[in-house]
């Protein structure tokens, strides 16, 4: 009745605890279907993809080239999200100290952990490429399917990683600025994939072809640079040699992060001060809407991974900057910038006003306060509505500069959708990690699906209004 339990039913208690806290699982009720419905589509995507790779096949040196890009970028978008990951069962649980407490080795706790982050971040990877191994294996590409087994190895290689980074970063920092870390992580490489792709718009075609030519192997690419590739390709004896590595470096961080675990150490340097009584303290405003006002602004200024998270939704001002200033013209001129805005306005609202809606620790303590309850509503709303407000001066200032024409469309647009996603965001808020650790996420992924459909319709809305012959081809004759 006491044995300790085996390594099978911790691991599939683990993937049980993954699934739970999945953001599907949560939403079940709105998202399965959808899901479903969009994986069949991705698979028929693929399909016609794959017919098109299997009438131009490439020689082996560029498609070495090709498995090894995208090696390298799943390595680091990877990496980022398992840092996270790896906080995040190591102290935002709760339950380490408990299970060291009880029969059960520490070293399997740890191992299954490991294993556990190592799937959950190659999931999307897997499922993503998947489609296409699928549908290339159905056109007679059977190599193809070594997909699944590589990017799993290339998984629990950066699982491993990610565990000792974590150790070491938690260490030094402690837990939040660690989870910072991966955040950084994972705009840098958002950043730099970006980069990547609008390099031909800045680069002259003779300087990046260069470029991808020394990148190119030779021959049948020797090397050991090569040998990950080769086992994306489906070649036995690099696809042997790469499950054998990945194996191998995950046991060598398991080995030595078993002690530490065992010891309590690593939970340990979880448990940090808190900050100083300066930081600590604070004046009431001169009335209860400043009050509540600035205590939106210090929930959303406080959330983990602000900056980066918000950064990502704001990729869009890199091409508006580029309109604006001449270096990038379109086919529709100038007038694309305002629906641009419009989109990143909808997302910024709603991204913020989710993030005080789930922050937010103790809102029965705000309700007992002597205001009517949309008294607070109205205050988050306000918040929220002026940090997007804030952050889209700028762009707006530009579009005044350049064509002073599209300014009424553009407010109007402007307003329009973040009235819409901060009322959404009010009842529906995005999928997000709660700031504290231990908290459980929020949201819906409903939310995030409306969102990008209210911010889509009012873009589209826009341009129509300032572009009136944008759909003159529908028209007969």
């Amino acid at each position: 009745m006491f044995k300790p339990a085996g390594f099978p039913w911790l691991f599939l208690n683990e993937a049980r605890v993954l699934w739970r806290g999945s953001i599907l699982v949560r939403t079940h009720k709105y998202v399965l279907a959808p899901v479903i419905i969009v994986g069949l589509m991705f698979q028929g995507i693929a399909l016609a993809l794959a017919a098109q790779i299997v009438r131009h096949p490439l020689p082996l040196g560029q498609m070495v080239l090709v498995a090894d890009l995208n090696l390298f970028f799943f390595f680091w978008l990877m990496l980022s999200r398992a840092m996270t990951a790896a906080i995040d069962v190591l102290y935002g649980r709760g339950d380490v100290d408990f299970l060291l407490a009880s029969p059960i080795p520490p070293g399997r706790v740890l191992a299954v952990r490991m294993l556990g982050v190592a799937g959950s971040v190659a999931a999307p990877w897997v499922l993503l490429g998947g489609v296409l191994a699928n549908a290339l294996a159905v056109f007679g590409q059977a190599w193809a399917l070594a997909i699944y087994p590589m990017l799993l190895a290339e998984a629990v290689v950066v699982a491993a990683l990610a565990f000792a980074l974590v150790v070491l970063l938690v260490g030094w920092t402690g837990p939040k600025l660690a989870r910072r870390a991966g955040h950084m992580l994972a705009l840098v490489m958002g950043v730099f994939i970006f980069a990547l792709g609008q390099a031909p718009r800045f680069l002259p075609p003779a300087a990046l072809g260069h470029f991808w030519l020394a990148l190119l192997p030779a021959g049948d690419a020797p090397g050991l640079q090569y040998v990950f590739a080769k086992g994306l390709l489906g070649q036995p004896w690099p696809l042997a040699f790469s499950l054998v590595f990945s194996g191998t470096v995950f046991l060598f961080a398991w080995v030595m992060l078993d002690a530490r675990f065992a010891s309590g150490t690593i939970t340990a340097a979880a448990y940090r001060p808190g900050g100083s009584a300066a930081r600590q303290g604070g004046a009431f405003r001169a009335g209860p809407f400043a009050a509540v006002l600035m205590k939106n602004l210090r929930l959303l200024t406080r959330f983990p991974g602000v900056v980066t998270q918000t950064v990502y939704r704001s990729l869009t001002l890199v091409p508006v900057v580029m309109i604006l200033t001449g270096r990038l013209r379109t086919g529709s001129g100038v007038e694309i910038v305002a629906p641009l805005l419009v989109f990143l306005t909808g997302q910024l609202a709603l991204f913020f006003i989710s993030v005080m809606v789930g922050s937010d620790e103790s809102p029965e303590l705000a309700a007992s306060a002597p205001v009517a309850p949309g008294f607070l509503r109205r205050a988050a709303l306000v918040a929220a509505g002026y940090a997007t407000l804030v952050l889209m001066a700028l762009p707006v200032t530009g579009v005044l500069a350049r064509d002073g024409v599209l300014l009424p469309s553009l407010l109007l647009g402007m307003a329009g959708v973040l009235v819409s996603n901060l009322a959404l965001g009010l009842r529906l808020p995005i999928p997000l990690v709660r700031a504290d650790f231990g908290k459980a996420q929020t949201g819906t992924v409903l939310g995030l699906i409306l969102g990008v459909g209210v911010s889509s319709v009012w873009s589209l809305a826009v341009w129509l209004l300032v572009t009136p012959r944008a759909l003159w081809w529908l028209l007969p004759g």
